[in-house]
């Protein structure tokens, strides 16, 4: 497995499956394709593997992965990683982002085609492209009415990439969503002091969720600020104070200790550079068909990506898709070669790992 990022160079080889996308419906349409004995690669325009799993929430419990009661996000990608990129030797270009696609005559069959999938970092020849770019390119929304910019890196976070950055710290997380409630639960066990501070009453998640919530400021654990404001933030070089005001009565003002405030304000998404491709795209989602197929010919997609009648954005419902659209990129590069896949139960892995009869 190679995995490249920076200068390094792109592999140069056509494959039969480029994959836009390294989250986990990316990785799990790598290891459909190795099934299938299909040669792939995945590009992704972040830094690390596991798309949002890696980006917004590496250190929460998922609990909706068949086989799985419970798994750490990055444990997922993790053993994604293993299933995937590393049985099939799966080359992997990080911080490359897919611009544009060009046809071309195949050099191998002058009567067949290929793409040319133009990125910022240079061209990647392939047969067919799957894209699995979960939700597009995302960046977290800023705190309205108050510029926090300028505490960013110096304790202001939109992201939580390991829970002991949050050690001993008196932390105060604004949002009402599910990520705040969710962080704040997670952090219980980390931060000295957790604060959660939401502008309107009530909150926007499960409510399991916020029924463990409210036990734990029963408890003393948790303090609310409901409905609240961040005023302003001060501190020498980093913060050590919040203040806020009351939403509804602006002379109601209170001030806080703080080392930290973790912003989940949720976060906006975008199809980046595919907005320009001839897609067909419906609210701000690419529309498929009933095999995954996209308007564009030899593109297929799979995942938070895409939009069809009943569609379920859920992990697990983005790795049927995948199996869908790698069968039928196959099956377009080899037509003779069946839709439905062999059985692992009967066939294995295609080229035989250690261990495996």
């Amino acid at each position: 497995m190679s995995t490249t990022n920076g200068s390094a160079p792109l592999d140069s080889e056509i494959r039969d499956i480029t994959v836009i996308g390294a989250g986990p419906v990316g990785l799990i349409t790598a290891f459909w394709a190795g099934m299938r004995e299909a040669s792939s690669r995945i590009i992704d325009s972040l830094p690390d593997l596991g798309g949002q799993l890696t980006t917004l929430y590496p250190e929460k419990w998922i609990y909706d992965v068949p086989g799985h009661p419970r798994v750490l996000a990055k444990e997922l990608v993790d053993m994604l990683r293993e299933q995937s990129i590393e049985q099939f030797d799966v080359p992997v270009h990080l911080e490359t982002t897919a611009e544009r696609v060009e046809y071309e005559p195949d050099p191998d069959d002058s009567e067949k085609q290929i793409l040319r999938l133009v990125t910022d970092r240079g061209d990647l020849l392939t047969r067919t492209i799957v894209i699995a770019g979960g939700h597009g390119a995302f960046e977290p929304k800023k705190l309205p009415g108050y510029d926090m910019s300028p505490w960013e890196g110096r304790g202001a976070h939109y992201l939580v990439g390991e829970k002991s950055a949050f050690a001993g710290k008196k932390v105060v997380i604004v949002g009402g969503g599910d990520s705040a409630c969710d962080w704040t639960l997670n952090l219980l066990d980390t931060a000295s002091e957790i604060t959660l501070v939401h502008r309107r009453e009530g909150f926007r998640a499960h409510e399991v969720t916020i029924r463990e919530i409210e036990q734990a400021a029963d408890a003393g654990k948790v303090a609310l600020r409901v409905p609240y404001q961040i005023k302003d933030v001060s501190g020498t070089g980093h913060i050590q104070s919040v203040t806020l005001f009351h939403s509804e009565n602006e002379d109601d003002v209170v001030e806080l200790e703080a080392d930290a405030v973790l912003l989940q304000l949720g976060f906006k998404t975008a199809l980046g550079p595919l907005k320009e491709w001839p897609l067909e795209v419906q609210k701000g989602a690419i529309v498929v068909d009933p095999v995954m197929k996209t308007s564009m010919d030899a593109v297929w997609a799979a995942g938070d990506i895409t939009v069809f009648d009943g569609k379920l954005k859920l992990i697990a419902t983005g790795f049927a898709e995948a199996a869908i659209a790698v069968a039928q990129a196959v099956h377009h590069i080899r037509p003779e070669m069946k839709i439905q896949p062999k059985y692992s139960t009967n066939t294995g892995v295609p080229g035989a790992v250690e261990g495996q009869p």
